[in-house]
């Protein structure tokens, strides 16, 4: 059981930032599978075998983050190949095949982008980190009921914007013939 295949298959964003929020909440949950099974598993409204499904689950990310070592940070090799991959189509999209469309959703979120940046003391994970850094850093101020500024907010709606955009060219890409699914 993988509740974020479907989401990976349909919107690989989404699918990301899933995976930054599951790799956090087994952090905070310190990798023990016995407050995994307390805080997520044991509440959950459903019926027994879709609780040792997720069971098993959580289970596996933790061992999985375990062996790559990314107990207290970073994230999944999986995880990590996927924005790779987004990060090489973004530069295919801007400097090979100079999509107008594309590039004008990225003159509009690069403000944003550049102050993730410079929050960050630069980039070197390259621009489709610094988007996933901003979405999930607001989804967390959300959480946290933070107030969250107007300037940020539109800039974290021009970088949803080029990430469903770039989302939606993945997908299109994925199905091509010779491409797998990982």
């Amino acid at each position: 059981m993988d509740p974020l295949q479907k989401r990976r298959e349909e919107n690989i964003a989404g699918y990301v930032i899933g995976m930054w929020h599951l790799e956090d909440l087994m952090r905070a949950a310190d990798l023990d599978m016995r407050k995994v099974e307390k805080q997520l598993v044991a509440p959950m409204e459903a019926d027994e075998d879709t609780r040792a499904g997720m069971r098993d689950w959580y289970a596996g990310i933790i061992t999985a983050m375990r062996e790559q070592g990314i107990e207290r940070y970073g994230h999944l090799s999986e995880v990590e190949e996927v924005m790779n991959e987004l990060e090489f189509l973004h530069r295919t999209l801007t400097e090979v095949l100079d999509d107008q469309e594309y590039d004008a959703l990225v003159a509009k979120a690069e403000p944003g982008i550049r102050a993730v940046q410079q929050h960050a003391g630069g980039d070197p994970a390259g621009v489709v980190e610094s988007c996933f850094t901003a979405v999930y850093g607001v989804m967390v101020l959300r959480a946290q009921n933070k107030e969250i500024g107007e300037e940020t907010l539109r800039s974290e709606e021009h970088i949803r914007n080029l990430l469903e955009t770039l989302s939606t060219h993945y997908r299109q890409m994925r199905r091509l013939p010779g491409v797998s699914m990982n």
